[in-house]
């Protein structure tokens, strides 16, 4: 690029112009091409975020339409993950986060997947695959604080309201290492 050339797009990311429905999607495209090696061996524990607080207004739709916030898990610790029913990344995913459920008996945890896509298709992904974490569709987009751009994303809020862990990209969460992880965070105090 030139600097007398101002007609360029030179300076600017190259997904500019690119919504960020379809930037997800190439995202999760190239997700879905390095799954085959990276979702085996990525299975350490997730990447630690800066103590952020949570932001719980973040509003969702449950299957049957209820809206609701992150305001109703406050005080829990509680992993959301971002998804997708077309993101093969993703749905490998959601079978370690049920196994994780499953085998953290403590109810102060709670898993919620959420997907960007209309009802028909969530639904019906839920129900052949039966499913048996909560599913919501996103109502509206995620806030700032959590820097969402692709699916899988996956953000552990502590009980405190931060955020724990922050991991872009499908991982193992039925690991001894984040097992032992998210019953550290359950252990801890709650709001004051």
């Amino acid at each position: 690029c030139r600097a007398a050339d101002s007609s360029s797009a030179c300076g600017r990311p190259w997904d500019a112009d690119v919504p960020p429905r379809v930037r997800r999607g190439l995202v999760c495209a190239l997700a879905v091409a390095l799954a085959a090696v990276a979702l085996p061996a990525q299975t350490a524990d997730a990447g630690h975020a800066p103590a952020e607080r949570a932001d719980l207004s973040w509003a969702m739709l449950t299957l049957s339409g209820e809206r609701i916030t992150l305001e109703r898990f406050r005080g829990q610790v509680l992993i959301v993950n971002s998804f997708a029913t077309w993101c093969e990344p993703c749905v490998a995913e959601l079978a370690s986060l049920q196994a994780l459920r499953t085998a953290v008996r403590d109810t102060a945890l709670v898993v919620a997947v959420v997907a960007p896509q209309s009802r028909g298709p969530v639904a019906g992904f839920v129900r052949r695959r039966k499913v048996t974490i909560p599913v919501y569709l996103e109502a509206t987009p995620a806030p700032a604080v959590y820097r969402f751009e692709a699916v899988p994303t996956t953000w552990v809020i502590a009980r405190d309201g931060r955020i724990a862990i922050r991991q872009r990209g499908a991982i193992r969460w039925d690991t001894p290492a984040i097992r032992q992880r998210i019953e550290a965070l359950l252990a801890e105090p709650g709001p004051r």
